[in-house]
C-alpha cells in the first residue's frame, strides 16, 4: 500500500494533467453537438470492431458445437425430405414411412493418405450402428460401416481403391460406377459410361439407390475431366468430390429400414 501512494506521490503532476485533459475533452464533446456526434461515431466505430473479434473467437471456440447441431438439423431435415418423397410416390398409403433415418457421428481419426483409408465415428452399438451401413457427410458420400464397437465404429473410407459405388449422371445416364484410383483426394474415376452417351463437364454424379447402402439421389460431385480415345467403348472421365475429405468433421450414418429385409432374402436365396 505504501508503495502505491508513493507512486501517486512521485507521478502526481503527470496524473494531474491526464485529469485535466479528460475533463477538457468532456467539455469540448459535452458542449458542441458535431464534437459530440464525432465522438459517438468513432467509439462507436472502436467498439464495433472490438465486439466483431470477440464474436469471431467466441464463434471459433463453439464450432464444434455448431457443426453438430448443423449435423443434427441436416439430418432431421433429411428424414423429412424422404417422407415427403416417399408420400409423393404413394399418396394413397397413409401408413408410407421413410426407408431411411440417420444417426450423427463425429469423426475421430481420417486417413486420406493410404491406399485403403478409413475413418473412425464417435457412434456404435449403443447409438444403432450396424456393419454395412452406408456413411455419409459434407453433402456427399464418405463410406461405409465396416466394424461396430460399443461407443465407436470403424468405416471404410470412399478414399478406398477396393470400393465401388453405383452411381448416375443426373438427367443422363441410369447407372454407372463411380470408383477411387487412388491418387487424389480431391477426384475419382467414373466408369462404364457407353460412349453414345452426350457426357459433359459439369455435369452431376449422384448415387443411383440400386443398393441398400445410399438413398438415392447423394451427390458424389461434378464430371471434371472427360475423354473419349476414338476407339473406347466407355468414356475415359473423372468427378470432381463434393467432399474435402481433409477437413470432414461430423457425419450421418445412414439407417435403411428395409435392410433386415433385403438381408433375409439374400439369404434365403442363397440357401436355395
Amino acid at each position: 500500500m505504501r508503495s502505491f501512494f508513493l507512486f501517486l506521490y512521485k507521478y502526481r503532476a503527470f496524473l494531474v494533467f491526464i485529469l485535466l485533459e479528460f475533463f477538457a475533452l468532456f467539455l469540448v464533446v459535452q458542449n458542441s453537438n458535431y464534437n459530440r456526434a464525432t465522438f459517438f461515431n468513432s467509439s462507436n466505430t472502436v467498439v464495433g470492431s472490438i465486439l466483431e473479434v470477440s464474436s469471431n473467437v467466441r464463434d471459433f471456440i463453439n464450432l464444434a458445437s455448431t457443426n453438430k447441431q448443423l449435423s443434427e438439423e441436416n439430418a432431421r431435415l433429411r428424414e423429412k425430405l424422404n417422407v415427403l418423397n416417399d408420400e409423393l410416390k404413394k399418396p394413397g398409403d397413409v401408413d408410407t414411412l421413410s426407408r431411411f433415418s440417420f444417426i450423427n457421428a463425429h469423426i475421430v481419426n481420417n486417413s486420406i493418405f493410404l491406399l485403403n483409408n478409413a475413418i473412425t465415428i464417435n457412434a456404435g452399438k449403443e447409438n444403432g450402428v450396424m456393419p454395412e451401413m452406408g456413411v455419409i457427410g459434407g453433402g456427399g458420400i464418405v463410406g461405409k460401416v465396416k466394424r461396430v464397437g460399443k461407443k465407436y465404429s470403424t468405416v471404410v473410407s470412399f478414399l478406398d481403391v477396393d470400393v465401388k459405388v453405383s452411381a448416375q449422371v443426373r438427367g443422363k445416364i441410369n447407372l454407372c460406377t463411380v470408383q477411387w484410383d487412388g491418387k487424389s483426394h480431391q477426384f475419382a474415376k467414373v466408369l462404364y459410361v457407353p460412349r453414345h452417351y452426350n457426357l459433359a463437364i459439369g455435369d452431376t454424379v449422384v448415387t443411383s439407390g440400386y443398393n441398400a447402402i445410399y438413398p438415392e439421389g447423394i451427390t458424389i460431385g461434378t464430371i471434371s475431366k472427360i475423354n473419349l480415345p476414338q476407339d473406347a467403348t466407355f468414356y475415359d472421365a473423372e468427378v470432381k468430390l463434393i467432399n474435402d475429405f481433409t477437413s470432414l468433421s461430423e457425419v450421418e450414418v445412414i439407417v435403411n429400414k428395409d435392410l433386415p429385409q433385403l438381408d433375409s432374402l439374400t439369404l434365403t436365396e442363397k440357401n436355395e
